[in-house]
């Protein structure tokens, strides 16, 4: 029987690959999830270019490049390349992975495959995190104004609600996005330095937590750093 909740209302093929556990594996590699993350977000380039920003060889990127674009998440900008260089643009703005497509729950290797993809996602978004809490002695003068927050709240939902929660937040957050519909742009869109805008990245996270939180587990206060309401 087909999950309901799929597609959500927000889901759009033109502006988003599709990624489930039968189609994840070209993915599942820390360069190329770092190629096509440098791509999104900052625009078309070529091999070498990459190559210094990833810390390997061009040998190394060309060749995760025609991964990605063997699976359909990049090709050739043929606007910009010539004999010399061929550069690589991402086809979509974002990757959207889910569980829950009819009939792609994909067998056991495949299962592997997504849970490294998902790993390598989570690590990425700490890594965020934590970018910003080491910046924050940097930041000293301006804390008591900044809006950032990072936090938890414990919530009890049923399977609907939490499905409606998130179409919910997907919908809010969606008002505050700039980009080029259909275009691989980074957060923020286009405009994303004028006018007092300064780029962001929005983290959701919504999970069954079986054993609660440990004693210690209570995020930091500070409302520059945390929003615990």
């Amino acid at each position: 029987m087909p999950n309901s909740s799929w597609p959500p209302p927000w889901f759009d093929p033109e502006r988003y690959d599709l990624l489930t556990p039968v189609n994840v594996s070209a993915l599942a590699h820390p360069i190329r999830m770092s190629l096509l993350r440098l791509l999104r977000e900052d625009g078309p380039a070529t091999a070498s270019g990459l190559a210094v920003r990833v810390g390997h060889s061009s040998g190394v990127t060309s060749y995760h490049l025609r991964t990605l674009a063997e699976a359909g998440l990049v090709v050739e900008d043929t606007e910009r390349g010539n004999r010399r260089d061929r550069w690589w643009k991402a086809v979509r703005e974002g990757t959207v992975f889910s569980f829950r497509v009819p009939d792609q729950a994909g067998d056991h290797e495949q299962l592997e495959a997504a849970q490294r993809y998902v790993r390598m996602v989570m690590q990425v978004a700490y890594e965020r995190v934590l970018s910003y809490v080491d910046s924050l002695p940097d930041r000293r003068d301006e804390l008591p104004d900044l809006p950032w927050q990072l936090g938890e709240q414990a919530v009890s939902l049923t399977h609907d609600e939490a499905r409606e929660l998130a179409g919910q937040v997907q919908d809010l957050v969606s008002k505050y996005r700039r980009d080029l519909v259909g275009e691989a742009r980074g957060a923020g869109g286009p405009d994303e330095h004028g006018d007092g805008r300064e780029r962001a990245v929005f983290q959701f996270q919504l999970m069954p937590d079986p054993h609660g939180p440990a004693p210690t587990g209570r995020a930091p206060s500070d409302p520059a750093q945390a929003d615990e309401r």
